[in-house]
């Protein structure tokens, strides 16, 4: 049985709303001229990449013709160096640089036209090619299909053994006898092994094989997404400009490539957010239905990503500059680029000049291209426009976002619709300088389509990022018109017909429409009207002042005078280089000057050659009430009044509230005819108030609240936004932005920082959706204490105490809170060099070749640390920079990508683990010179400290001195207060273990009790340390590496044992610095045996003759290289060594420590076994007569290492350690000695069992020998732990003799916390293989591809 619902469910969806289009007449002007749909037309999008197989981007209106026509990745996110090539053997397999074999099927080696068949490779990490969310997708469904089952199978196993285990052997553990604690390890460490893989198993990336070869058809490249070398199955993709293919890496990325420099750089094309396919939904879907094309569904698209997926998405110089000369080649190759839409920026510091900025207005005055950009979502508050549009000429067409009722109804499902209105936090005008930058609004919301990756079809997004698309949309149905009609245009004239047309919203705050709501019929019209005019291919530029400002904007202090503004302005033709002389020579123009508002004046008339032209604008602000007054003054062509303004020079006069009493609190209250004092506001009412802040005011609390009645609970939704514009500084330095909720039951409250003497702006406004009307009464309370001596926020350690005159607006509580948190270490360059980027890629036409200043910077980390990096002269400039990037990227030692950082980065932790890292600074211009000057710029490494120090204060000079009594808390009123602050004693300094080289901390000095001012009255706060005092060195011990009565000759010996070995020392070479308490091992272990005794004399040799001490320094130094000379000398010297001084037995260790760097390669257990098995199976004279060599040098290294053994007395040893208290004279010297006699008789016994145990391997004979192999375990375990540093190695031997993988895994991740390789991943790879678990390796074959790159990553 079926209801009728008829009249009771709507059954026909508003579609036409979801991507609005008929508030800016697009629907009527595509019914009226349904050929000008944009075809003809391309547009750039400048984004975070647009996805060609979205719904609605695949094809223009055709069916058949390819929408996205070109796809590139500017920000170099995808690069991949493959500068490598490689010939594949008779087999067609070859190495890949992730260490796997790669295989070439048949068709691919057909396929490739190399000359000598040989092929590029390169290794790429797809971690960062794609949103964060979507690879958490990825991982979560890669483990979903391939972890889940065996990993929760495996660990169910290993907890079974241990509970049959413990059932076995009842008890406490550490009551086992050895052999069955170790046992019991075993079976603990491998279950801890898997829960560890359990935890990271989401941050693990994923890194693939790339093969590049030339073909018939373009570059083809393979992805090797088997992982396993199988380039059959492999995925592979021609570059998109010849074949336009995107395809699948998973079920979420797809990705398309591109090559440059004759192969040397592949770029693979992701996208870092969904943002992009949207905004491109926007300008140009095609979809089935009319109701949700784009606005121009037929024109093309050219995907240009700048959003870098290695910053999240964040746009840099690198990328915005290479989208730049990316449209200019495609112009000048005749494949042109009309409208370009940008719905990305940030906010600039100032606008009137920038390497970016310059390049932008280079596209649009030389190459004709129509640029239009997001005015920014920062509203509501006064000069929030976003760079761009706010760049140096207006040359750009700024948009505002517009929501219409439908969109109310369709895409945010209101409860009831109300009047069209901008939405609240769009951003406003003016720019700073005074100039519009907001040309129109256009609808900022849409439902339409996303990427695949979002496993969405369609979704709702919001912003003048969706408002933008809107306007190049309907640009370009406007050249797509006019280029069908044969009418010829600018940017000039296309900008100047869509604001004279726009509909004025008479309703809408007037700071966030521009010229009004855009209205494309009009705009047409108006451009096919004045087709003829002169001045369209003209542009006048306005400069006002000596700063070329684009208009005037007047917001410091009370106005009490008239002032009067130079305004230059200049007819320009479009690409005024290559105009015809004729054209200026013979143009004239005689323009009508009409100021808006009778304060503002000037002359009437102005008769305007090719040339500047200076004129005088007259601002008499004296009669302007407090509040923000706006005018323009319009310049009309006298011969043809009606097409509307040539130009404008807007004006924008700030005049503020002033609070007279300032004895008692100043308080700021709204003027308002209300009797409740109350002011009504519907949804989306701004109230703006300018207030002068009061001398000495640090913050203010706004308290609000409702006076309608019986409104109980019904919260207002009301949006703060509080902004202090600052010189030189954008709008987002001092500002607040929240939403507060307001009812009638109780106060509301927000407090915020302040700047006194600065005109602040607050604004509240009711939220756009938020129904109904309200009134609310509001005021703003002034209070402040702040230093008011100079640099009171920056103190010198050296210059001793430090003084602070504390003063406050009003009597005020005083509780002040110094706290350092972060510690701040400045790097030099270690190298600097200058040299030309790509000569296809980073070449401005013509021929202005970009070069990069590669800036490297070594950073040492001594214990983990949370650190930011940033380059302190560029690291708050990106659009307004002089330079064009300023990325740097982090390396561990093995070359992995650790972070990357670019403009604004001082606020971006990374949480580095111990060691040495490299930062590689990228500064790129096409000026060499300018990038000289930048040769020595630092790079600042600033650590949190785990520990804040606080200081403490004293309102005496003297206790300060005597560190006596303390400041805790007083009252301030009418007179300064003064507090002194002593600098930090050294030994706070030393527990608080500062990075070396710190040369300042940094932190917050708080002054008021009240609570929720400390919040946000915060001051930073500087203290520069004393220079670190350079230790100067003894008897060569600036390493501490000798004793301090060691003989210049001993000495010499330790810095000959200092100097780079011929061979990297293994962690079984034990005399180093590791396993010595004095640091070098040989030079200090040989008076420890010089009695020819295994037991250090109850106190050290006296009375030595000047003989003995040169016998004994000679000895030590030949001993030091042994284990660097050639092994034939080594021998010689050995042997001369041992002959004098045959009880000397660090001259075993030392030829036991050559014969393993020179016979014997350092492999750890299951490698060297793996090693063997491939060489038995290949069975040639060769490996046979390597297997005995092998086995020699074994044998050699026992029977060495037995006689240390042999020649120690490890009872004695072991006796010794029993003392509880040594209460000899001269313990300590005892001690020393007897810890070097241990730390001999530790490696012997490690470097022993290790030959025994690869002796067994070569024999097969393991399980025979695991008496001795347990004999030398249990001795090694009598003195130290087996994860010792000198003990570890072996251990590792002993735990795979016994097959006990779980052991081998906690040693060898032992071994990484100290040093990671690549043999210590491949090491635990087999430890999982030997253990059957097929799924943790694959992971940890993974992670050892990413960890381990062969060479820095390209920026």
């Amino acid at each position: 049985m079926t209801s009728d619902l008829s009249g009771i469910v709507e059954s026909s969806f508003p579609t036409g709303a979801l991507v609005p289009k008929a508030e800016t007449g697009v629907l009527n002007f595509l019914q009226k001229y349904p050929d000008y749909d944009g075809r003809d037309v391309t547009i750039a999008i400048f984004d975070s990449g647009v996805d060609p197989r979205a719904t609605g981007l695949e094809t223009l209106c055709d069916g058949k013709t390819l929408k996205v026509i070109e796809r590139f990745d500017c920000s170099g996110c995808g690069d991949v160096d493959m500068s490598k090539k490689l010939t594949p053997d008779e087999k067609a397999t070859f190495k890949g640089l992730s260490g796997r074999t790669l295989k070439l099927s048949p068709e691919l080696v057909a396929l490739n036209t190399d000359k000598d068949g040989a092929v590029r490779v390169g290794l790429k990490s797809f971690n960062d090619l794609v949103p964060p969310k979507v690879r958490d997708n990825i991982v979560a469904q890669a483990k979903l299909k391939s972890w889940d089952k065996p990993h929760k199978t495996a660990t169910a196993n290993a907890s079974r053994k241990i509970v049959e285990f413990e059932s076995q052997n009842p008890g406490e553990a550490s009551k086992l006898p050895w052999d069955k604690k170790i046992v019991k390890e075993n079976l603990d460490f491998e279950l801890e092994m898997l829960n560890s893989y359990e935890k990271v198993y989401n941050d693990i990336k994923t890194s693939f094989d790339c093969v590049l070869f030339p073909t018939d058809n373009g570059w083809l490249t393979i992805i090797d997404t088997t992982e396993q070398g199988d380039l059959e199955n492999a995925l592979r993709i021609g570059e998109y400009s010849k074949t336009h293919e995107t395809k699948n890496v998973d079920d979420f990325l797809s990705v398309s490539v591109n090559v440059h420099d004759d192969g040397n750089v592949l770029e693979v094309v992701g996208m870092c957010s969904p943002h992009g396919t949207h905004v491109a939904s926007i300008a140009s879907g095609n979809h089935s239905s009319r109701d949700i094309d784009g606005v121009a569904p037929n024109a093309k698209i050219v995907s240009l990503t700048i959003g870098d997926g290695r910053l999240g998405s964040m746009e840099t110089g690198t990328a915005l500059i290479r989208g730049i000369m990316k449209v200019m080649d495609l112009c000048r190759e005749g494949r042109r680029i009309d409208v370009i839409n940008m719905s990305y920026g940030e906010h600039s510091n100032w606008s009137n000049s920038g390497r970016i900025g310059e390049l932008m207005n280079e596209v649009v005055n030389k190459y004709g291209v129509v640029w239009i950009a997001s005015a920014g979502n920062h509203g509501p508050a006064l000069s929030t426009v976003g760079t761009p549009p706010d760049i140096s000429q207006p040359s750009l067409i700024g948009v505002g976002a517009y929501v219409s009722p439908q969109m109310m109804e369709a895409e945010y499902a209101m409860r009831e619709k109300l009047p069209g209105n901008v939405y609240t936090w769009t951003s406003r005008d003016p720019c700073i300088d005074g100039g519009q930058g907001v040309t129109v609004c256009a609808p900022g919301g849409a439902i339409t389509s996303v990427p695949q990756f979002t496993m969405s079809k369609s979704q709702l997004m919001n912003g003048t990022s969706m408002a933008a698309p809107h306007v190049a949309g309907a640009v370009a149905l406007l050249i797509s018109g006019l280029k069908q009609q044969n009418i010829a245009y600018s940017p000039y004239s296309i900008k100047r017909a869509i604001s004279v047309t726009a509909t004025k919203l008479g309703y809408v705050d007037p700071y966030a429409q521009g010229h009004g709501l855009l209205n494309v019929e009009k705009a047409f019209e108006h451009l096919v009207e004045h087709r003829q005019s002169k001045d369209n291919m003209l542009r006048f530029s306005v400069r006002v002042g000596a700063n070329h400002e684009k208009g005037i904007h007047l917001r410091e202090g009370v106005q009490r005078k008239f002032v009067d503004y130079n305004v230059n302005i200049e007819p320009v033709f479009f690409n005024d280089k290559e105009a015809d002389p004729k054209d200026k020579f013979n143009f004239n123009v005689r323009l009508s000057l009409v100021p808006s508002q009778s304060w503002v004046q000037c002359g009437s008339f102005l008769d305007l050659s090719y040339g500047v032209r200076s004129i005088v604008v007259r601002i008499d602000p004296t009669s302007l009430q407090p509040g923000v007054h706006s005018a323009v003054v319009k310049a009309y062509d006298t011969d043809c009044v009606q097409k509307g303004p040539l130009f404008e020079i807007p004006v924008t006069v700030v005049q503020p509230h002033v609070l007279e009493n300032v004895q008692s609190t100043p308080v700021f209250e709204p003027t308002t005819q209300r009797a409740d004092k109350s002011v009504e506001f519907q949804p989306n009412t701004i109230q703006r108030d300018f207030i002068l802040v009061p001398n000495k005011a640090t913050w203010a609390v706004l308290r609000l609240r409702l006076t309608d009645p019986n409104r109980g609970n019904d919260i207002g939704k009301f949006f703060l936004h509080t902004n202090q514009l600052l010189p030189h500084q954008s709008c987002r330095k001092l500002e607040t932005m929240k939403i507060i909720g307001v009812n009638s039951e109780f106060e509301s409250t927000a407090t915020f920082h302040v700047k006194a003497n600065k005109i602040l702006e607050l604004c509240i406004a009711k939220y756009w959706s938020n129904h109904g009307q309200s009134h609310l009464k509001y005021s703003l309370e002034f209070r402040g204490v702040a230093a008011q001596n100079p640099n009171a926020y920056v103190m010198h350690a050296g210059r001793g105490i430090h003084p602070l005159e504390i003063g406050a607006l009003v009597a005020e509580e005083l509780q002040p809170l110094l706290q350092l948190k972060n510690a701040a270490v400045v790097l030099k360059p270690s190298e600097a060099k200058i040299s030309p980027l790509s000569a296809t890629r980073d070449v401005i036409p013509d021929g202005r070749q970009i070069y990069q200043n590669m800036l490297v910077y070594n950073l040492n980390v001594a214990k983990a640390a949370e650190v930011a990096l940033y380059a302190p002269l560029f690291n708050d400039l990106l659009y307004e920079s002089e330079f064009e990037s300023q990325m740097w990227m982090l390396f561990d030692v093995n070359k992995s990508l650790v972070a990357t950082g670019d403009a604004h980065s001082h606020n971006f932790y990374t949480k580095l683990e111990k060691g040495e890292y490299t930062v590689r600074l990228q500064v790129r211009h096409e000026k060499r010179e300018m990038l000289e000057k930048i040769a020595e710029a630092n790079l600042i490494a600033a650590y949190k400290l785990p520990n804040m120090l606080s200081l403490d204060f004293y309102d005496s000079y003297n206790q300060c001195i005597v560190s006596g009594r303390k400041f805790t808390t007083a009252k301030v009123r009418e007179t300064n207060k003064m507090l002194y602050i002593a600098p930090i004693a050294q030994d706070r300094i030393t527990k608080a273990n500062l990075p070396a080289q710190c040369a300042w901390l940094s932190g917050n000095l708080v002054f008021p009790k009240d609570e929720a001012a400390r919040r946000i009255a915060i001051h930073p706060f500087t203290y520069f340390l004393n220079p670190t005092e350079k230790k100067v060195a003894s008897n060569g011990a600036s390493n501490g590496g000798s004793s301090n009565n060691a003989s210049p000759a001993a000495a010499a010996a330790v810095n000959a044992n200092g100097a780079k070995p011929k061979t990297q020392a293994t962690c079984q070479g034990a005399t180093n610095t590791a396993n010595s308490a004095g640091g070098d091992g040989a030079t200090l272990q040989n008076e420890v045996l010089a009695n020819g005794g295994g037991v250090a004399p109850s106190s050290p040799q006296k009375g030595k003759t000047s003989a003995d001490d040169y016998a004994e320094s000679l000895r030590d130094f030949q001993c030091s290289h042994i284990a660097k000379c050639e092994l034939e000398k080594a021998e010689k010297i050995y042997n001369d060594v041992v002959a004098a001084h045959p009880k000397h037995l660090p001259a075993h260790l030392q030829f036991i420590q050559n014969i393993e760097s020179t016979e014997l390669k350092t492999q750890l257990p299951l490698a060297f076994v793996a090693a063997h098995q491939k060489k038995s199976s290949e069975g040639d004279d060769g490996s046979v007569d390597n297997n005995q060599k092998q086995r020699s040098a074994l044998e050699h290294i026992v029977k060495l290492a037995d006689i240390v053994v042999k020649e120690t007395d490890a009872d004695a040893l072991l006796s010794y350690y029993g003392i509880k208290n040594d209460t000899r004279p001269d313990a300590i010297k005892i001690k020393t000695n007897m810890d070097k006699q241990k730390n001999n008789l530790i490696e012997a016994l490690s470097k022993k069992g290790i030959a025994v145990a690869k002796l067994c391997v070569l024999d097969d004979s393991v399980k025979d020998h695991l008496a001795e192999l347990n004999d030398i375990y249990t001795e090694i375990i009598k003195f130290v732990d087996a994860t010792d540093s000198k003990a570890i190695q072996f251990a590792m031997w002993h735990a795979y003799a016994h097959n006990h993988y779980g052991r081998m895994y906690k040693y060898v991740s032992k071994m990484i916390e100290d040093k990671r390789t690549r043999d210590h991943f491949e090491e635990l790879a087999a430890i999982n293989s030997a253990l059957g678990y097929e799924h943790t390796k694959a992971v940890i074959d993974r992670m050892t591809v990413t960890a381990f790159p062969n060479s820095f990553r390209l920026f």
